[in-house]
């Protein structure tokens, strides 16, 4: 009986920290580049306003730390910064409406499938500008994003992953008195490295 509890005992200690080895793999501090496909909207109210929508594309760029919380389990804290316009559509008296600079701060709680894939999920705070095209509207604007991804290392640092993130905005008054809430979706594929 002691030799079976013995045996018990050293294949959960292996398999424990076999486990544990694949969290391991994937905690640190990574950097990462993504091709950001974006689908924006806005919805005004006001004098000549309307709701439109419209596509565009980016860079992403983004820096992350990660702990091993057990045999399968990480939590991430990040940051990412997205590059350029994202056209949102048309808002007001034919002007388009973007948003721009934005970046996030983001939680990133993560399960380690085996020690070369992770699927994650990602809450951002996000902040940024919104502007128009006439260049007369500029408001900062603050949100929430959610997301879904997957990493899957190309080798013990090389990683390329892919993601879906929704943001949504609180509602913005441009000077032209024109409430505008602006929406993204936002398609990601990337690469990056684990230091």
């Amino acid at each position: 009986m002691r030799k079976l509890f013995a045996l018990t005992a050293v294949v959960a200690a292996f398999s424990s920290s076999q486990a544990f080895a694949q969290a391991k793999s994937h905690e640190g501090f990574s950097l990462g580049a993504n091709a950001e496909f974006d689908r924006s909207s806005v919805d005004a109210t006001g004098t000549g306003a309307v709701s439109d929508s419209a596509n565009s594309t980016g860079l992403g760029l983004q820096a992350q730390y990660s702990w091993a919380l057990g045999s399968n389990f990480l939590l991430g804290l990040g940051a990412t910064a997205n590059t350029g316009n994202r056209k949102a559509g048309t808002y007001a008296n034919g002007n388009d409406a973007y948003t721009k600079d934005r970046y996030s701060i983001d939680l990133i709680p993560s399960i380690a499938v085996t020690n070369k894939v992770l699927v994650f999920a990602r809450i951002s705070s996000v902040a940024g500008n919104a502007t128009s095209s006439n260049g007369t509207s500029t408001a900062s604007i603050q949100g929430l994003g959610y997301g879904l991804g997957f990493r899957a290392m190309i080798d013990n640092n090389l990683f390329w992953q892919a993601g879906y993130d929704y943001v949504k905005f609180n509602d913005v008054t441009f000077g032209n008195g024109t409430v505008s809430s602006f929406k993204g979706n936002i398609l990601s594929l990337g690469i990056g490295y684990k230091f």
